[in-house]
């Protein structure tokens, strides 16, 4: 096992932990900003996990998954955004 494996390991870790403790919060929350924001955090968080993990295994759509996923990172801000507002523009 290599450094980069036992460094991709520890980040995938920190990640799977990051995830529950936003799953366990956003199960537990009421408030609906709250619970999008953290429905934001998961999503990053499961990015996070492939994109690491990609590191080590050949995938050819690596760079692919991170682009989609930023055009959806500004969705879901805008999404965000209404929420707070009520939506009211």
């Amino acid at each position: 096992m290599s450094v980069l494996e036992i460094i991709c390991y520890l980040g995938i870790a920190t990640f799977t932990i990051a995830l529950t403790i936003a799953l366990s919060l956003a199960i537990r929350s009421q408030d609906p900003g709250t619970r999008a924001l953290l429905a934001d955090m998961v999503f990053y968080c499961m990015l996070g996990i492939y994109l690491i993990w990609t590191l080590t295994h050949p995938v050819s759509i690596a760079y692919e998954v991170a682009l989609l996923a930023s055009i959806m990172g500004a969705l879901t801000t805008v999404s965000l955004a209404r929420i707070l507002s009520k939506g009211r523009r």
